[in-house]
């Protein structure tokens, strides 16, 4: 995410502008910052107040105490250049703070969408097996989806399974889903099909030799 916002892949000036206040930013630094950002786009590295307030309706004094102040908390990094050992600046934590933002936000939707599933799949067996479930059952719905991660699909297919087994119940489902869980992993670790344990031998014996 950082290295697609530094090479403006993900548009830095728009996001600046959706996340600034979540960044404690106010109006004047924010543009500060994307005009900073349209510089280095350009190739300038080098700090310039006079050339800051030319552009917006800041004196150079009030520029460079908000240089100064991006600086102290942390938005724009001062450093000596490598070419001519001269004072350039980077935006680097900028786009390091707006890629947090926006890796927290995606965690957020998909904490929100599991959330929401499991939810329903709650209702849904409370509403078939026409009970409310345990602590110990609700535990284990919510052990699907956020430890073991089982898909959509396998969840829906034990629950169906289940609601046509004599003696259902949540732990039955749970059971299915271990089991089904288990075959795969073994599967996937086996030979592939048609394949038998002499031919894998040949294989290894021929490529080894």
């Amino acid at each position: 995410m950082y290295t697609l916002l530094k090479n403006n892949i993900i548009e830095f000036d728009r996001l600046l502008l959706e996340k600034y206040s979540a960044l404690n930013l106010d109006e004047t630094n924010t543009i500060i910052l994307i005009k900073l950002n349209k510089f280095l786009r350009q190739g300038k590295r080098s700090l310039s107040a006079e050339e800051l307030s030319d552009t917006m309706k800041i004196s150079k004094t009030e520029a460079a105490k908000r240089i100064v102040d991006l600086v102290n908390n942390g938005f724009i990094t001062l450093e000596l250049s490598n070419v001519d050992q001269k004072e350039v600046f980077s935006l680097d934590e900028t786009y390091k703070r707006l890629s947090y933002l926006l890796e927290g936000v995606k965690q957020t939707n998909f904490e929100n969408n599991v959330n929401e599933k499991i939810k329903e799949t709650v209702q849904m067996l409370e509403r078939e097996f026409k009970k409310i479930l345990s602590p110990v059952e609700l535990e284990m719905v919510s052990r699907w989806y956020m430890d073991y991660k089982y898909s959509d699909e396998k969840i829906e297919a034990a629950i169906i399974k289940t609601l046509g087994y004599k003696n259902r119940s949540i732990g039955y489902a749970d059971r299915l889903l271990r089991i089904k869980s288990e075959e795969e992993t073994k599967t996937e670790g086996s030979p592939a099909a048609g394949e038998n344990i002499q031919e894998l031998f040949n294989k290894v014996y021929v490529n080894s030799k």
